[in-house]
């Protein structure tokens, strides 16, 4: 199976931890040893790094090849981090910190919480050199939370409908397909980190989502 299951010290939502890029995965600088071992299988450098001062890197944190968009809260010394990787590095300021709740990414596209203002978007698609599309998944406009993307396939929210996958498929120009993890969490990406080599899963996702997971990912 092209997907490993992992957790951190026995969560499962492996995402909320960790985020993966063709080029990177950043995980917590805490995270643990399981799950480190897990993330190495995607056959990118593993970041360890604090977001804020603390976890959750997962879940603050966006990526693709070309940069990483991170919370205004985070300090230089964290900002300079993702800069030695090469990424560009822009911060997403007030409500909308939770950037991987916000945003989801692949080197294709982008798309973004549709209250995030223009200016806002303007600044993330330099940063992360692509186009930025806002848009509601599954009546959510925390998109991040609900799609998982790498460069050969995207996974989204269950109730994600066949008009969003369309438009999902034009956005990061590879095809996807709806899914839960975790034994029916439809909020994917705090279950999940993956690129285009493999991907890591909460350990309490079953055999059938590991298996519609990794045939959304192209993985199999």
């Amino acid at each position: 199976m092209p997907v490993v299951k992992a957790s951190n010290f026995g969560n499962p939502y492996v995402g909320l931890f960790s985020k993966a890029s063709e080029r990177l995965v950043c995980a917590d600088i805490t995270a643990s040893p399981k799950l480190i071992s897990a993330l190495e299988s995607l056959g990118a450098p593993v970041l360890k790094a604090s977001i804020g001062g603390a976890g959750l890197s997962g879940l603050f944190v966006c990526m693709n090849s070309n940069g990483a968009v991170l919370p205004s809260f985070c300090s230089q010394e964290e900002i300079s981090l993702f800069k030695s990787h090469g990424l560009n590095v822009e911060v997403l300021s007030g409500q909308f910190s939770a950037v991987g709740n916000n945003l989801a990414a692949n080197d294709k596209g982008a798309a973004a919480n549709p209250e995030i203002p223009r200016m806002e978007l303007e600044k993330i698609s330099d940063c992360l050199g692509v186009e930025v599309v806002p848009i509601r998944i599954a009546g959510y406009p925390t998109v991040g939370s609900c799609i998982a993307a790498t460069n050969s396939g995207f996974l989204a929210h269950n109730r994600a409908s066949e008009q969003e996958l369309k438009e999902l498929e034009g956005i990061f120009g590879v095809p996807g397909s709806n899914c839960t993890l975790n034994t029916g969490v439809p909020f994917v990406s705090i279950c999940l980190a993956a690129n285009s080599k493999g991907a890591v899963a909460g350990e309490s996702s079953t055999g059938f989502e590991l298996g519609r997971a990794a045939e959304a990912l192209r993985l199999l």
